[in-house]
């Protein structure tokens, strides 16, 4: 048996690895990662699919045959990050260090961990002969980071088959510790936040570095990017956001309970959230749609 094979015994080194493949997207470029992984589950025997839009970026996958008794579960992550231009490192982000126990580099959490997390559990479950009641599939995607163009979206419109039967699957961050209180709870994700594209255009008179206009069409767009900043659009209470107040507020119990219990109240949610501190940063996105990224055009009108 070659090092590589029993890899899995040792998922920091198969993290290390993935990090060191520098799948910035844009452009991504993911294909020597994926081809690494590839690589890993060929030597263990295990043979894969690489489908893909662009042959730079390719998506794997593989699939653990069950014993049939059960769906298959969905094993699903991505290798693409985001930049790290313009930003000061204390360890360089394309080398994946181990410093004081803990690995270094940009995608050591979003989501190269979770990738290697993946391939060591299912590595280890061919070595050692698991039959479980389901197929598990892992799928290892590109372009997570920008849409999913040539990732997930590409995979579900023009191979849905590979997906048939599936109900469960575990992918980015399902879960984490919260500390409320001296209470501890383990969220689990249940659904996940839409993209709700909108565009606007703001028309006003146009001007020039030598005939400056005030009021015109980039003031009046200062002022909507201003406002967007400075408020919030109306509290939502989403069945999945009430359901997680009222799974927590009854086992705080007391005041602080009762206060939290609150947050499903859209008159008073916006209070509660102000009341509970620096704890409310967790709970403030679940209710609040947000303009993160305000996407604004204007329209000057001729001179």
């Amino acid at each position: 048996m070659t090092q590589r094979q029993n890899v899995y015994e040792r998922p920091v080194e198969i993290l290390q690895r993935l990090i060191q493949f520098n799948t910035t997207n844009p452009p991504g470029n993911e294909a020597a990662c994926i081809e690494y992984i590839r690589g890993m589950l060929s030597e263990a025997g295990i043979q894969s699919a690489l489908l893909a839009k662009d042959p730079n970026r390719p998506n794997l996958i593989a699939r653990l045959q069950g014993e049939g008794k059960a769906p298959p579960l969905l094993l699903y992550g991505h290798v693409d990050v985001v930049t790290t231009e313009n930003q000061s490192w204390q360890n360089p982000p394309f080398e994946g260090r181990l410093v004081d126990g803990y690995v270094w580099g940009r995608g050591a959490l979003d989501m190269k961990s979770g990738v290697a997390m993946m391939i060591a559990a299912f590595l280890r479950a061919n070595a050692e002969g698991l039959r479980p009641p389901g197929d598990v599939v892992l799928a290892i995607v590109s372009d997570e980071e920008a849409g999913g163009e040539f990732g997930a979206k590409f995979l579900v419109e023009e191979h849905p088959n590979l997906f048939k039967g599936i109900k469960y699957a575990l992918g980015e961050f399902g879960g984490f510790t919260l500390q409320i209180g001296r209470k501890r709870f383990y969220p689990i994700m249940i659904s996940e936040k839409q993209i709700c594209w909108m565009k606007a255009t703001v028309r006003g008179a146009g001007g020039h570095g030598s005939m400056p206009v005030k009021g015109g069409a980039m003031a009046r767009l200062s002022q909507l990017l201003k406002a967007l900043d400075e408020n919030d659009l109306p509290v939502h209470i989403t069945p999945p956001a009430r359901r997680m107040v009222e799974a927590i507020a009854p086992r705080l119990g007391g005041v602080q309970g009762f206060i939290l219990g609150q947050l499903t109240n859209a008159s008073l949610n916006g209070a509660i959230i102000k009341t509970l501190g620096e704890r409310g940063r967790v709970f403030y996105p679940l209710f609040i749609i947000r303009s993160a990224r305000p996407c604004c055009r204007a329209a000057q009108r001729s001179m």
